[in-house]
């Protein structure tokens, strides 16, 4: 009964524990997919393993392996898409590269990656399609394939490289003079170039002139850009002047309490990819806070970032001084080869009777005849001790005893030879020769950034006992504990190099070799230490790139020679190899350490980064940048007359050669200034104005310029939008004008181009000049030079203005002349707009 008692409890067990144990989760269907997608996986085709990952998911959703491989296919599929993405942006291909990111994120909703490369790409296809409205045509691939940020770091670099250096005497060019203006007051010399170069001028109500008669000066300007010709009125004038926009400048007195009130203020955030440690970033914010003087500089390691705030020379000076100390570090390779050789030679000759001498001792064995009995002497120690002072000494002489044969004295005369015994030597012959050679070479190679060390430790680490305690005390039947302190030694190669790479080719290392080795132990305390020898060199040295130097060198030899034998005997010319022996060995060991650096990574310096730059005087920094270069497919500006008009290119192409130095040659007709003062002079070497050999005899023709509507009312703040269009139009190629409106009643808020002479799709040049304050505004509009012209109607240019008075005034546009394309008028207008403004 207890057995079937105990079976039963068992099988009872069992069925209770069956249905809490889980069923098998994987199933034949889901084990198939998941064999095909690893096979896909091991292909490199993660959007396949994905799909059958998935399906084999489906089948059993709690299967642990089925959702550990979907995560992982998810993950990888997605990077792929990311990846061939950017591959397709970094081509041009913004939309293709839009699709790989969608796909990147269908498949991996948690990639943030993916999510980041959405938002900056469809940035990137917004900013093509606004550069396409506004030129007319698209950019090269290599534009499309830059980033926001990467445009940025292009436009910061190109504003780098034009910060001129310290101006240099050079010769004059012989060309003609632009501007030349005498005796005039320093208002009128600031407002004469803004007028050329079609900007407005603001004052300081309370900037201040020199007295009279300093306060005319005499300017004479030549191929001298618009903020060069301001730099040089601001040097004799003593004045400062800012820009405010685009075609506004702010000028005041130069003093510090004026810049503090009116210089600006830039904040900017430089991003550090090649500093790794917080104090390199310490550095370079000090280097920055001494050279700019800059106030306000924060560092931020956590994104290797420096924040600035300043005026905008400073920041652009900081960021010149960024983008020249920022830069990887040199990096170097060094070869390091330990050659060591060692040889053992060793010969052993012997061929003789006795080679180590004669030891043959007689035995006396007499007869029985003889009667004899032995005998036995000892010889006791004696002990004594002597005390002097505290020293106690004790003498022990040991004991020792021999024994022998006694004969009586009557038996001496029966002793015979035969009572004797001797032992004679055996002969020898040895002839034993050895030579034994080692060879130990170690090539490591160690890679190391420019003045960082670089470790390299090949070898074990020997245990060494560097003290012990005892925590217990010892007493009678207590074993007192003691523990014993180890420490490790690297025993081995151990390499440590600091290298410096020197921009012409040169490395200069700090270089500590250690070479070690157990050569036995010895017992120290009842504990066995290493005995550890060591080659150790420790020196810097200065070396070529692939220059091999010999570190340190060593050279042992140790010869022996050990000859036994007869004395004597040994001595004979021929018969000395019978009673001799002898042994000859000879031990050299040879080490060589030699070093070969590669440098992999040089210096990174280039011109930009050696040229010094001018920065302005003692107590302000001031700096000065040359004229932009234009950009590929981007048209000339528009040439300036000496009294700011614009030219038409056609009729700048068209107008007759420069005339040599000294003679008067044709020029447009000037435009009446827009702000002149009332003391405001032409230039004394203004030629008087002519019409250009082209209008002499205009053609006829039936178009007509008007506005659309004619007549306009509104209420007091509302905005109205009118379009100044041509009618009847025939190889129309350019349309400059000049529109006036009361700025007492009217503000002019924006002025767009038409459609008119670009319906063919071709690019037209659109300029515009608003000055509110005045009342006018100056517009170019033409279309690239060696294009046809346009035929038809439509409209040349939209204006927007808002009522800021009540009353009746007119725009109007005076002098309105349309060229075609081979720089002739084909049509002149007025046309004029009346305004209600209620």
């Amino acid at each position: 009964m207890p057995l079937f008692n105990r079976i039963t409890a068992i099988l009872l067990a069992f069925l209770l524990i069956g249905p809490m144990s889980p069923v098998e989760a994987r199933t034949k269907k889901g084990d198939k997919f998941l064999v095909q997608g690893r096979a896909n996986e091991d292909k490199k085709e993660w959007d396949l393993a994905l799909e059958n990952y998935e399906k084999a998911l489906s089948e059993d959703p709690s299967e642990m392996v089925y959702q550990m491989a979907t995560m992982k296919a998810r993950f990888q599929a997605g990077q792929v898409h990311v990846d061939l993405g950017l591959k397709v942006r970094a081509k041009g291909q913004l939309g293709d590269a839009l699709v790989e990111f969608q796909k990147a994120y269908a498949v991996n909703p948690s990639s943030a990656v993916a999510e980041q490369e959405i938002l900056r790409t469809r940035d990137m296809i917004e900013r093509e399609r606004k550069r396409v409205e506004q030129t007319g045509k698209e950019a090269t691939p290599e534009q499309k394939a830059l980033t926001p940020s990467d445009q940025e770091k292009k436009q910061t670099l190109d504003r780098i490289r034009r910060i001129l250096p310290v101006p240099e005497l050079k010769p004059l060019n012989p060309a003609p003079i632009n501007l030349k203006i005498n005796g005039q007051q320093i208002k009128v010399l600031f407002e004469t170039v803004g007028k050329v170069a079609g900007i407005n001028v603001l004052w300081d109500p309370e900037y201040q002139t020199p007295p009279a008669p300093r306060d005319r000066l005499n300017v004479d300007f030549e191929n001298s850009t618009v903020e060069q010709a301001l730099d040089y009125l601001s040097v004799i004038t003593k004045s400062y002047w800012k820009a405010l926009s685009a075609n506004t400048i702010f000028i005041t007195n130069d003093n510090p309490n004026k810049r503090r009130d009116y210089a600006e203020m830039v904040a900017k955030t430089f991003y550090l990819s090649n500093i790794n440690t917080p104090q390199e970033l310490q550095e370079v914010m000090n280097v920055i806070r001494s050279v700019s003087e800059l106030q306000r500089v924060v560092v931020y390691n956590s994104q290797n970032a420096i924040i600035v705030r300043g005026e905008a020379d400073q920041v652009a000076l900081a960021e010149k001084m960024i983008k020249d100390i920022d830069k990887p570090k040199s990096e170097v390779v060094v070869d390091i080869i330990v050659m060591e050789a060692s040889s053992v030679f060793s010969r052993q000759l012997t061929s003789a009777l006795a080679s180590t001498g004669l030891n043959m001792p007689i035995n006396f064995n007499p007869r029985a005849s003889i009667q004899a009995q032995s005998t036995s002497s000892s010889t006791t120690t004696t002990s004594g001790t002597t005390t002097t002072g505290t020293t106690t000494g004790t003498t022990t002489t040991p004991t020792s005893s021999t024994s022998g044969l006694a004969i009586p004295l009557n038996q001496i005369g029966h002793i015979a030879s035969s009572d004797f015994s001797l032992t004679l030597p055996n002969a020898l012959l040895q002839a034993v020769l050895s030579d034994t050679k080692t060879k130990v070479l170690q090539s490591p190679q160690v890679r190391s950034v420019d003045n960082v060390k670089a470790t390299l430790k090949i070898g074990e680490r020997e245990p060494t006992a560097s003290g012990s305690f005892q925590p217990g005390i010892g007493g009678v039947g207590i074993n007192p504990l003691v523990n014993t302190q180890f420490q490790y030694i690297d025993v081995g190669v151990n390499v440590e190099i600091t290298p410096r790479v020197h921009d012409n080719g040169d490395v200069s290392m700090h270089v500590n070799l250690d070479i070690s080795s157990v050569t036995g132990t010895v017992n120290l305390g009842g504990i066995d230490q290493p005995i550890i020898g060591q080659r150790k060199v420790e020196h810097d040295i200065r070396m070529h790139e692939g220059e091999v130097n010999l570190l340190g060198g060593l050279i042992q030899q140790q010869d022996s020679k050990e000859i036994t034998g007869i004395p004597g005997l040994n001595s004979i010319p021929l018969l000395r190899r019978l009673f001799s022996g002898e042994s000859v060995s000879r031990n050299r060991d040879e080490l060589m350490i030699a070093l070969i650096p590669h440098i992999v990574r040089r210096p990174d310096l280039t011109p930009d980064n050696l040229r010094g730059i001018a920065v302005g005087n003692a107590t302000s920094i001031k700096l000065s940048y040359a004229a932009a270069e234009p950009e590929a497919g981007t048209p000339p500006p528009p040439a300036a007359g000496p009294a700011g008009a614009p030219v038409p290119p056609a009729a700048a192409a068209a107008a007759p050669p420069a005339a040599a130095p000294g003679a008067q040659a044709p020029a447009t007709p000037p435009m009446p200034p827009a702000t002149a003062p009332p003391d405001a002079a032409p230039p004394a070497t203004a030629p008087p104005a002519t019409a250009p050999p082209g209008d002499a005899a205009p053609p006829a023709g039936s178009a007509r310029v008007h506005f659309s509507p004619a007549q306009v009312e509104t209420s007091w703040s509302n905005n109205i939008t009118v379009a100044l269009a041509l009618d009847g139009g025939t190889d129309v190629a350019a349309a400059p004008m000049q529109i006036q409106f009361d700025p007492k009643m009217l503000r002019l808020n924006d002025v767009a181009r038409g459609d008119f002479l670009s319906s063919d799709n071709q690019p037209a040049v659109f300029t515009k000049n608003i000055m509110n304050d005045t009342g006018t505004v100056a517009i170019q509009l033409n279309r690239m030079p060696g294009t046809p012209g346009v035929n038809g109607s439509g409209v040349l240019v939209t204006m927007t203005f808002q009522a800021v008075g009540r009353g009746t005034t007119v725009v109007s546009v005076p002098n309105l002349s349309v060229r075609n394309s081979q720089g002739q008028v084909i049509a002149t207008a007025s046309p004029q707009l009346a305004v209600n403004v209620k």
